[in-house]
């Protein structure tokens, strides 16, 4: 039996996909390994969102070149948003073409079309034995049959990878992907250049597929999309559905998703509702209320704010001002003040002062995040920022920024922990380690109780606790 290795960088969308690489590979008699030394084939699902995750990229496949024996080196696979085009390795190839490499999306048009070496990763990774992106995946068997010179099963079923099913790390835990790539084009933002346009899957294929990971045990499924709540938008602007577009403080329809979130709701069985990731401009009240109204629904919400300055989103094309957001925060708090929120940062993007700055950490100190997710910015080739903003942010001034935001982070989620202090959760059980059973309430905040006290209890068994004390920012819980 083959076995394989693979890594999966950054986001919810990436952890989604390698379910279904996972699916595909084990169904084509392929056998999951926890390290690259044993294994016959290496994945990488990676992200160009950050340069720091393609440079990680490099140095493991350096790793690899450097503690493998010459008999026992493994095939090589990079996928997602780092390739541009599915192809195979000079080495697989009967005649060299020299040719312009591909600099943007460009999809296969029929098998034949694997016969290429065109993508830029090629030349600069002479190890590296093909490329194939997730929608391709329906060529993954055919590849795999003349990487390793022997007959790889796998019926071609599905054209639209999007309807290939997903094998789950975790049975009670369900990632359901409703929409893809993105519209937006934020100027420092790699992703449509990389994943493509933004697509909506049919409502009936989403409940479809949650009705069967609930028929297979998950008791909580989020939501998947680069910018879920824009859910169905591409329709709706282009007249093809019948209300009028809400804004986000009138109710006067429901929008697509929230529709979708009444479907997903009716499911029984299901315990938990969780979406990200959302966009402020596109949220509309239904959106919001949904967390009160459903009763799957959890009360924590992860939507991006990038900066505290008015200006600088202006810059990076975010369509919502600092004000927009604070509202939208404020208001899921004034109705539940453990409503738990995280949000996206980035730190010293182009032309940003001391006094911009001020305004991203005077928003920790009035909107208190549970948590968030600070980047440093970084310039990434293709996108808008690259080409008409200089990155004139020194170093030294980039690492004071980050610490100081992280610093306020970690004020704000210990105030926010201390706010647990003596409640009743429900605690739904993700795993064990170190003789601790770990998982997260409602609103997202993770917990660990002793598992040796509790034997009668076991991993995704949703349980009710009250929290004994904070430690730094972990919770310790008593089962009840």
């Amino acid at each position: 039996m083959k076995k394989y290795f693979i890594q999966t960088f950054w986001c919810a969308m990436n952890l989604a996909d390698s379910e279904k690489i996972n699916m595909i590979l084990t169904q084509s008699g392929f056998l999951k390994v926890s390290n690259w030394k044993s294994a016959d084939l290496v994945i990488f699902n990676t992200c160009s969102v950050r340069q720091k995750w393609e440079d990680r990229v490099f140095w493991l496949i350096d790793d690899i070149v450097k503690n493998s024996k010459n008999t026992n080196f493994p095939i090589i696979w990079i996928t997602w948003c780092m390739v541009r085009k599915t192809g195979m390795g000079d080495k697989y190839l009967e005649e060299k073409k020299e040719r312009e490499r591909a600099r943007k999306i460009e999809l296969l048009k029929g098998e034949n079309g694997i016969f290429n070496n065109d993508d830029k990763l090629f030349p600069r990774i002479k190890e590296l034995d093909f490329t194939l992106r997730v929608e391709e995946l329906n060529y993954l068997p055919f590849l795999l049959t003349h990487i390793f010179w022997e007959r790889i099963w796998q019926e071609h079923k599905f054209d639209d990878f999007l309807k290939m099913k997903q094998l789950r790390d975790n049975p009670a835990l369900a990632s359901v992907i409703i929409q893809t790539w993105c519209d937006n084009y934020c100027t420092y933002c790699i992703v449509p250049y990389t994943r493509g346009r933004e697509f909506s899957r049919p409502k009936d294929d989403i409940i479809s597929d949650c009705k069967e990971v609930v028929k297979n045990w998950a008791k909580e499924i989020t939501l998947i999309g680069q910018n879920v709540n824009s859910y169905w938008k591409q329709f709706i602007d282009k007249g093809l559905w019948n209300e009028e577009k809400s804004k986000w403080n009138e109710n006067i329809w429901k929008s697509p998703f929230r529709e979708l979130l009444d479907e997903i709701n009716k499911i029984e069985l299901l315990d938990r509702i969780r979406f990200t990731s959302s966009n402020p401009h596109d949220m509309t009240l239904d959106i919001l209320d949904a967390h009160f109204e459903l009763d799957k629904m959890c009360n924590y919400l992860h939507f991006a704010l990038q900066s505290g300055n008015d200006e600088i989103l202006k810059k990076m094309n975010r369509k919502h001002t600092y004000e927009d957001f604070k509202n939208q925060v404020q208001y899921l708090r004034n109705k539940d003040p453990y409503f738990a929120i995280s949000t996206d940062i980035i730190v010293w993007f182009s032309g940003e002062t001391d006094e911009m700055f001020l305004d991203t950490l005077k928003a920790f100190e009035e909107l208190e995040f549970d948590f968030a997710y600070i980047a440093r910015y970084s310039v990434r080739p293709w996108t808008i920022a690259s080409k008409i903003y200089p990155d004139d942010v020194p170093d030294a001034v980039k690492a004071e920024r980050w610490h100081k935001l992280n610093n306020a982070l970690m004020q704000s989620l210990t105030k926010r922990n201390k706010l647990m202090i003596g409640r009743e959760e429900e605690l739904l059980i993700y795993g064990e380690k170190d003789r601790q059973f770990f998982g997260r309430t409602r609103n997202f905040k993770e917990v660990f109780v002793d598992s040796i006290q509790n034997t009668e209890h076991k991993i995704w068994d949703i349980v009710k606790v009250k929290i004994t004390k904070l430690d730094r920012w972990v919770l310790k819980w008593e089962i009840i």
